[in-house]
């Protein structure tokens, strides 16, 4: 399989970025509309492995949104919750399990949308896939934010531009609208057609204005 990746992700910079956040949230906590997980080291690390994980799918040519690859979505939302420590995923058993089932209910939809988005920028593409996976019913059982921010660093570093990368500075923009999301429903007409049809076209603008060269 050819490979379609011109940039290397800057682990580094990614680590950096994150980690003016941890130390930031406190304040950028207090402008929320909704109380969140504090950025602890643990998450900040299974962040760091996903998007490391991202960079090797990219380098060996993955497409994860074919049937076959769509197993690295999934991959992705156990490394943001659990890591890869083959330990922790043991303990966390019963829940990876009802992860999956839910996921493959929920899976189909999105490959769908993205296989007619072909001819769409990545900002574009990126967006409606995070907006579909945070919105109910929700890819996931937990992390559909994370989960759904590496997605979009994946489409988005497959067409050549930057990852996404959470900062201190995107970090309210980011997290608001995304809670916003959460509670909108993708099989509700008038939330489908109207308010999550929005929040894509907000995130496409977002994202094409806050990535950062120096992550990649």
């Amino acid at each position: 399989m050819g490979n379609f990746k011109e940039y290397r992700l800057n682990l580094e910079e990614i680590r950096a970025s994150l980690r003016g956040v941890q130390r930031d949230f406190a304040r950028i906590s207090e402008e929320m509309l909704m109380r969140r997980e504090p950025l602890d080291d643990r998450i900040i690390d299974n962040l760091l492995a996903g998007y490391a994980y991202v960079d090797q799918l990219l380098e060996d040519g993955v497409d994860m949104f074919s049937l076959k690859g769509s197993d690295h979505i999934l991959e992705l939302n156990h490394i943001v919750l659990c890591g890869v420590d083959a330990r922790v995923r043991l303990e966390y058993g019963p829940h990876i399990l009802e992860t999956r089932r839910r996921f493959s209910q929920g899976i189909g939809q999105i490959l769908d949308w993205y296989a007619g988005k072909k001819s769409k920028s990545a900002c574009k593409r990126a967006a409606g896939v995070y907006v579909l996976g945070v919105s109910q019913p929700q890819l996931f059982l937990e992390g559909n934010h994370r989960t759904g921010a590496l997605l979009a660093s994946y489409i988005l570093v497959k067409d050549g531009k930057p990852p996404f990368v959470l900062t201190r500075e995107n970090a309210l923009a980011y997290f608001n609208p995304s809670t916003l999301i959460k509670y909108k429903h993708k099989k509700k007409f008038l939330d489908m057609q109207y308010f999550l049809k929005k929040y894509m076209k907000y995130f496409a603008e977002f994202m094409d204005e806050t990535l950062d060269k120096k992550t990649a």
